[in-house]
């Protein structure tokens, strides 16, 4: 099937074809498809031909209907392009947990020169010198937050600095009351599933005036 062809069934579905019976000229769809009238006539031939369309000619036009091998084409080109947009644009993560107090690890490891000028290169920030640590209460947003797990990520690299080694992560980028940073996942942690640490620009506790105990909801951006 053509492209061209592809394109008429299309401009038929938005006249109703597929629902009904209706009456179209090809002077009608030549002007959809900013064509020649003999050029759509031929289209139209020929999806009667291929039996994507069934066709009544009367004294003065003509009646199509779109027939089921052609609705099923476009079904099927509704389902690819939904696939490629959901390949194309990001999806959206809403998890939700409780501002809490860190021991001063995120500190510590935002500080180390492995981490930061990696954060710098591949998140095009440089990030504040601490996380923004939640704690997430429901079963969902633990389970929201082992979904990204599934998820390439924006990937920190593992390296050795000072005599010791220092695991890999993966970002994801992230905003938080209308601050843009990124998720950090670390490959390995002292912290459990239940917690969630953020990293931005600058101190977000301070930029949107939070403190412990304030439940927030972060978006997660996952290509």
């Amino acid at each position: 099937m053509s492209s061209m062809d592809i394109t008429a069934l299309l401009s038929l579905a938005k006249h109703g074809c597929c629902e009904k019976v209706v009456e179209i000229s090809s002077f009608q769809l030549a002007k959809d498809l900013k064509t020649s009238q003999q050029t759509a006539s031929r289209r139209i031939k020929e999806l009667e031909s291929e039996g994507y369309i069934s066709r009544e000619i009367l004294p003065k036009g003509q009646k199509i209907r779109i027939t089921p091998k052609g609705t099923e084409v476009l079904r099927q080109m509704y389902s690819e392009l939904g696939r490629a947009l959901e390949r194309a644009e990001p999806s959206v993560y809403n998890i939700s947990g409780e501002v809490t107090s860190g021991i001063g690890e995120g500190r510590y490891y935002m500080n180390i020169p492995g981490y930061k000028s990696q954060f710098i290169q591949k998140l095009g920030f440089e990030p504040y010198p601490g996380t923004l640590n939640l704690k997430l209460k429901s079963s969902e947003e633990i389970k929201l937050k082992q979904a990204l797990q599934d998820f390439e990520g924006i990937a920190i690299e593992g390296f050795a600095y000072k005599n010791r080694t220092f695991g890999p992560a993966k970002c994801f980028r992230a905003s938080v009351e209308g601050i843009e940073g990124a998720v950090v996942i670390p490959a390995r942690s002292h912290h459990g599933f239940n917690s969630l640490e953020v990293i931005a620009p600058r101190k977000i506790r301070d930029a949107a005036k939070l403190k412990d105990g304030d439940v927030v909801t972060v978006r997660v951006f996952v290509a």
